[in-house]
């Protein structure tokens, strides 16, 4: 398939997805699901691998927005020599049966850490599988997955299968990790694909970036530093952003989270501010797109005779047991990114900048205008940026994401005007201002919709928050476990009442958890057609097996 989709093919649709009311009518209503769980045609490889860019810093972005703490540890890092590292996972066909199972967060590697855990298996999904307290200290976001039976399970370093398949890189949220995707990369492995999950040095939550045992920082130090460094780049992730939105936006300095808002009196807003909160974002994207293009550039690497990836790595002074796995596998000229909220927008953004992307999707979130990377100039927001994404896009929102609504609606609109601010600082496009509405739950999001100017497909589910399509969210591996969530108030004075569904069906046989069933349709139908041209599959983003719980809210211009 062209790289370039005929723009006669042009549209723009908005489903809404219901999230079923699943008593009686849940159960009529998964009788037409039976045909939306594609069945696997390969079994699933998984190899953990390090990226390491040595054109770049170990982190550009937290030395000018992090703490003086980091700032004086990066010294120490950078002086060691080691670079920008991105800790992947690689999902990838395999024939069923050859290697050994392993579950979700139980890919290892070998690891510099000292005597102290020598002879102990460690995970590079970021749990420490012999000293627990380490594990308690370093990485207590996320708790390993269980294996599931069927293709929920991967094959740890299993042979590739015959032939070449499209690459699709996978990106995290913010302060998300590695296991964020791991589901939805199975999945789509199953289907024949290669697929890269990664947790990116900038502000992932927990990175296992020093299990690198090529790591010049990490070598020699003993596991209490080794401790204080996960420790400190832990303290330094996700509450980095919100930290300084508030130093931004309001010149305010303290512990701010959700639940604690500081007192609108106390704030004081300047249109400085939403420049320099935009800045800072904008920054971050860079540095996200690059990880991203160093992370495909790898993929190119591993595709390549044997002898000449080893080559190039020793080179570069660092190993790469992976040379020769992937030779010839990667089809190069096929490559997707997508990602959750913050990973949303670095999809879009790498479709924008990289010539090697050819396909986005985005879960719940969109670009707003202020933060593009685009080479724009704070003040001068069109210095620089394209009208907007300009290859195939997907965008996948959910109709009650209260997160997305605090931030965008919350920090820098409601409390932007108590505080005696202007709201267009932040949003200085029109269609990014208004008050959410149930057909347009996300101005921000549409807004960047709106903007892209290739295929795009605008899709909603219904009674879903920000996380519920990831792995991140609780319950998505429990059957018959609720799905929790707050409802987006209907004016700026209204308060959000929670709410609770089932968020599990069944589809016949088996118990189904309903956002993922979505969640792998939309996406393996979109990168059959965008990447391996298989028109059959557009025809069935359209007509899609959802029917009880489907709301089309927007249709322009679609055909079958």
């Amino acid at each position: 398939m062209t790289k370039s989709l005929p723009q006669s093919l042009h549209r723009r649709l908005m489903a809404g997805v219901a999230g079923l009311a699943f008593c009686a009518a849940g159960a009529a209503a998964a009788d037409g699901l039976n045909n939306a769980e594609a069945e696997p045609k390969y079994a699933v490889g998984v190899a953990a691998n390090f990226v390491r860019d040595f054109s770049k810093p170990f982190d550009a972005w937290g030395r000018k927005y992090k703490s003086d703490e980091y700032r004086a540890w990066l010294d120490e890092v950078d002086a060691s020599g080691t670079p920008r590292t991105t800790v992947t996972r690689i999902y990838y066909p395999t024939a069923k049966g050859q290697g050994v199972a392993k579950g979700r967060a139980a890919t290892t590697v070998p690891s510099p850490l000292p005597a102290a855990v020598e002879g102990e298996q460690i995970s590079v999904a970021g749990l420490f599988l012999g000293d627990q307290d380490f594990a308690e200290m370093a990485f207590s976001t996320y708790g390993p997955q269980p294996v599931v039976e069927g293709i929920y399970q991967a094959y740890e370093n299993a042979p590739v299968a015959e032939g070449a398949f499209p690459l699709i890189v996978m990106v995290h949220g913010l302060g998300g990790s590695i296991h964020t995707w791991a589901s939805a990369a199975e999945y789509l492995a199953a289907q024949g694909y290669i697929v890269v999950t990664v947790a990116l040095t900038s502000e992932s939550g927990a990175s296992p970036v020093f299990h690198d045992p090529d790591s010049a920082w990490a070598k020699g130090k003993s596991l209490d530093e080794i401790i204080g460094a996960y420790q400190l780049r832990a303290a330094n992730s996700y509450s980095t952003v919100f930290a300084n939105f508030f130093k931004y936006l309001y010149q305010f300095e303290g512990p701010v989270s959700f639940e604690n808002m500081p007192d609108p009196s106390d704030l004081t807003p300047t249109p400085e501010g939403a420049l320099r909160s935009g800045q800072l974002m904008a920054d971050l994207f860079n540095q996200r797109v690059e990880d991203v293009a160093s992370v495909i550039a790898e993929m190119k690497f591993l595709n390549a005779p044997k002898t000449e990836c080893e080559v190039g790595l020793v080179q570069a002074g660092s190993s790469e047991p992976l040379c020769g796995m992937f030779t010839g596998h990667v089809d190069v000229e096929h490559v997707g990114v997508m990602g959750h909220s913050l990973g949303s927008m670095t999809a879009q953004a790498a479709a924008a900048f990289l010539g090697d992307v050819d396909t986005a999707v985005g879960f719940n979130n969109g670009m707003p205008r202020l933060w593009e990377p685009y080479g724009g100039i704070p003040g001068n927001p069109e210095e620089g940026r394209p009208a907007g994404v300009q290859k195939p896009f997907l965008q996948v929102i959910g109709s009650d994401d209260f997160f997305v609504h605090n931030v965008f609606r919350g920090i820098h609109g409601n409390l932007y005007r108590a505080a005696r601010g202007d709201p267009a600082d932040n949003y200085p496009l029109a269609d990014e201002q208004p008050w959410p509405t149930k057909d347009n739950p996300q101005p921000v999001a549409r807004s960047a919709f709106n903007r892209a100017t290739a295929e795009k497909m605008l899709v909603m589910f219904r009674d879903q928050g920000h996380g519920h399509a990831t792995d991140d969210q609780e319950g998505a591996f429990t059957p018959g476990h609720p799905l929790h969530g707050m409802r987006l108030p209907s004016t700026p004075d209204a308060a959000p009442e929670p709410y609770q569904i089932m968020g599990w069906i069944k589809d016949g046989k088996n118990d189904v958890y309903l956002p993922h069933l979505m969640r792998n349709y939309y996406l393996t139908n979109w990168f059959d057609w965008t990447l391996k041209g298989d028109e059959q599959a557009r025809a069935a983003l359209v007509n899609h097996p959802f029917d009880q719980g489907v709301q089309h809210l927007l249709e322009e211009g679609v055909s079958n």
